[in-house]
């Protein structure tokens, strides 16, 4: 088995292909933006500031979303105060953490707040999305869980947190809370709860109310773009980036013991972003969350790994020399292949164990054993 910095270099190989961005996505391709983003679905009714639910005004008994970033209209880039280096949005089906878990510091935070609030329940959340824009005072963003939220429940809980602040009534239909000192914010309605979070309690709730209403707050020539990625990427989870020069010169770093080809992958691209689909749960086997070893006692996991690139820069010899790199000697990332969708880079493979803990190990971070997530 090679050592887990022989499996980052191979990391390397797949996903050095988005790690940069060279300038505005449209730039580099003259492929049209995609008909869908990572946005979820959403029925039903609203509450109102004093909890009580009624019916979606917009359009009743519809099962479109209520809010903006539900829609995939959120942009936290067109909603920072500051200059903007990274976008990074995603979205994630809760269920698959019962198959892969999620790495301990992570997941001790999930629990903790789920332990915290009775009303919030994992069962209960049919998919989760969100955004966040990396400024100059930290990250900003917005997310949903989308599903069977009791609204009426959860906002008598935050009524007697007595770290929270609830907000004056508006015509969003949602109830709103603040944070009194941490830089968060909460929205909640039947069947949504938005949180949006930043480096003070007011920019989270700008982010809050941008995030109910995706025309609120917004500033012209800012918003990202992740090209032909989100259609591309579908999955049971998926992240797509829209990575600034900062954040291009520090992965750029990390990779700097990588061959040229990586480099070069770097500087070529404009986008990326990375989708895994759980294709065997493993769940009754009674195998620990994401431990799929080399039997069939945990998940099976299918990863794409995309990037919108130059194609006079990411040539084919480069293409051909990331998946040659990736396929050699390699059994926790196996069959790699690589395929050219216009100017989007495609990276399909599959990963048998240590999901986090290798994919951690190509920036020399480390993650403790994947934990199982649960409802308090």
């Amino acid at each position: 088995m090679p050592s887990k910095r022989t499996f980052a270099k191979r990391v390397a190989a797949l996903a050095a292909t988005g790690f940069g961005i060279g300038g505005p996505i449209d730039a580099l391709t003259s492929e049209p933006p995609p008909d869908s983003s990572l946005a979820v679905g959403s029925t039903g009714a609203t509450v109102e500031s004093d909890g009580e639910t009624q019916s979606d005004q917009a359009s009743p008994g519809s099962d479109r979303p209520r809010s903006a970033v539900a829609a995939g209209s959120y942009d936290p880039a067109a909603t920072t105060s500051s200059a903007v280096d990274t976008v990074v949005t995603g979205r994630i089906d809760p269920a698959v953490l019962t198959a892969t878990g999620l790495p301990s510091g992570i997941g001790t935070r999930v629990q903790r707040l789920l332990d915290r609030y009775e009303s919030v329940s994992l069962d209960g959340v049919r998919q989760a999305a969100g955004s966040a824009a990396l400024a100059e005072k930290g990250p900003e963003g917005c997310a949903v869980a989308v599903g069977d939220v009791n609204a009426s429940e959860l906002a008598a809980e935050l009524d007697a947190d007595p770290d929270v602040a609830r907000e004056v009534k508006d015509d969003s239909g949602f109830a709103r809370f603040r944070a009194r000192n941490l830089g968060s914010a909460v929205a909640v309605t039947a069947d949504e709860l938005v949180v949006a979070y930043g480096p003070t309690p007011a920019v989270a709730a700008t982010h809050r109310d941008a995030g109910l209403d995706g025309d609120r707050g917004r500033r012209a020539g800012t918003t990202a773009s992740f090209g032909s990625l989100p259609p591309l990427l579908d999955g049971d989870a998926t992240v797509c980036v829209d990575l600034g020069a900062d954040a291009r010169e520090h992965l750029r770093s990390l990779l700097a013991d990588a061959p040229g080809e990586f480099r070069t992958a770097v500087d070529a691209s404009a986008a990326v972003g990375a989708s895994l689909r759980v294709t065997d749960k493993g769940s009754e086997s009674g195998g620990a969350p994401g431990d799929g070893g080399s039997g069939s006692d945990g998940p099976s996991v299918a990863l794409r790994y995309g990037a919108v690139a130059d194609p006079r820069r990411l040539d084919r010899e480069t293409a051909e020399a990331i998946a040659r790199a990736a396929r050699e000697g390699e059994t926790s990332l196996s069959d790699a292949t690589v395929t050219r969708h216009g100017r989007t880079v495609i990276v399909d493979a599959a990963a048998e164990s240590e999901l986090f803990a290798s994919h951690a190990s190509l920036f020399d971070a480390a993650v403790g054993d994947p934990i199982e997530v649960t409802d308090a």
